[in-house]
């Protein structure tokens, strides 16, 4: 059995060599009115949590990191509640954590992000980091819903993520119900993509600060979702942790 540090609370001479250090990422943004402005960090803290328990009862020790907060956003910023730093802001902020965080103890980081305003600046600061690491370290970046098969979304909500949808909903109701007031919401439907856009159509877009519908949100389903995720990127991890104890590559 292997054990979770939160690295945070935890003195350094408490901690021992660990198999991997997850940093989870996200964004303070209006999520409409239905759901914290810190949804995406939210979620992206919790799937971190149960993956690195996931992993610690396969025999991994795993320390969190406090996650950031804070990311890019551009479709909603124009909505109150919401912050956005600047994409090359974040790229080498998160660059600077990866590139002084290893040590003897720490040389496996895996980013967990929640919000898909961080995608491009993120992937930036790992290919960085990784030009500036000694060759013995890796570094990791994923959304959640890239561990999620079309299939899963489609058999549990009938859709596929939105933004503050019944998706995100229904996992905030798995980890904070509280959280969530779905009072005066209406469904909103998605307009199609286009190739040429306008800020003026994008704002348009979100007016509401969120799509799809919310109300059909349930916490049985988002704790399903919780649970498949974690379980796939847990078993994905522990298959290359054990590879390279045996040396393969």
């Amino acid at each position: 059995m292997g054990k979770v540090i939160d690295l945070a609370l935890t003195p350094p001479n408490r901690i021992e060599k660990l198999d991997l250090v997850i940093l989870p990422s996200g964004a303070i943004e209006r999520h409409g009115n239905h759901l914290p402005l810190g949804t995406d960090t939210i979620i992206a803290q919790e799937v971190a949590r149960r993956v690195g328990s996931k992993l610690s009862q396969r025999g991994f020790d795993v320390g969190l990191l406090p996650p950031v907060w804070y990311g890019y956003t551009w479709s909603l910023r124009h909505l109150d509640g919401t912050v956005s730093i600047d994409p090359h802001t974040l790229s080498k902020y998160v660059e600077d954590i990866l590139t002084t965080l290893p040590s003897p103890r720490i040389s496996r980081i895996l980013i967990i992000n929640g919000h898909g305003g961080n995608k491009e600046p993120l992937e930036v600061a790992v290919k960085e980091a990784l030009l500036r690491l000694s060759p013995g370290i890796k570094v990791g970046f994923l959304s959640w819903w890239d561990a999620v098969p079309k299939e899963v979304f489609l058999e549990l909500f009938g859709t596929m993520p939105l933004h503050a949808c019944e998706i995100e909903t229904s996992m905030i109701m798995a980890i904070c119900e509280e959280c969530v007031d779905l009072r005066g919401v209406e469904p909103v439907e998605p307009k199609d993509r286009k190739l040429l856009k306008s800020l003026s159509e994008v704002r348009m877009t979100f007016a509401e600060g969120y799509l799809g519908d919310p109300r059909r949100a349930s916490k049985e389903a988002g704790e399903r979702l919780l649970e498949i995720i974690a379980e796939r990127l847990a078993e994905t991890i522990a298959k290359e942790l054990e590879e390279e104890e045996i040396g393969i590559e």
